[in-house]
């Protein structure tokens, strides 16, 4: 799966799950529950961070080596080591550390149609030479339709944000304080309270 992919179906599951939540509590009939999209609670930063990471780090170091796109960043070991160390690092702010590990993890459920090193560097794997190139990679359905999907949950939430009127330029500017402004409740037109 290539990146548009990956960062759209993050995004879009991160906003499904609050759409959900909304939903519970709604049924639960809660007077003051207003819509909360899910990227008032996420960094954007780090989740678009997370969902590239496992690629980012193991196209670097297993295709000259190996061959294959899957290494040590799609392994337990290191998905166990890189979550722990971000949560440690950024444990008062919770945005990033969130945002971080759902990327990743979502990445890693994203590529379980494929080969995966889970135990390495436990087990001696044989690794896959990549057999199609950048471009035949893209004339395969099963690429290109995931492109064009992810491509499509993006567009989505962005047209949500801007109907909604999601401040994400200040969420953007402001994403590495402790406290930021956006995460007043807000009324049903998106307004602080």
């Amino acid at each position: 799966m290539y990146p548009l992919a990956h960062i759209g179906y993050t995004l879009f599951l991160v906003e499904l799950v609050f759409i959900f939540t909304y939903i519970f509590q709604k049924l639960r009939n809660r007077d003051r529950v207003t819509i909360q999209w899910g990227i008032r609670y996420v960094s954007l930063y780090a989740l678009l961070l997370g969902s590239l990471g496992p690629d980012i780090i193991d196209k670097a170091i297993s295709l000259p080596i190996t061959g294959n796109g899957r290494y040590v960043g799609h392994s337990l070991l290191f998905n166990v080591v890189i979550s722990l160390s971000v949560l440690a690092i950024f444990w008062k702010n919770k945005r990033i550390w969130i945002g971080f590990i759902v990327g990743w993890q979502m990445h890693i459920l994203l590529d379980l149609g494929g080969f995966i090193p889970w135990l390495f560097p436990f087990v001696n794997y044989e690794f896959p030479e990549r057999v199609h190139t950048f471009w035949e990679m893209l004339q395969l359905p099963s690429v290109y339709l995931n492109e064009i999907f992810g491509s499509l949950c993006l567009i989505l939430l962005i047209m949500l944000y801007l109907h909604r009127k999601i401040p994400v330029r200040n969420m953007l500017k402001e994403d590495f304080f402790k406290h930021p402004s956006y995460l007043k409740p807000i009324d049903k037109n998106g307004k602080n309270i």
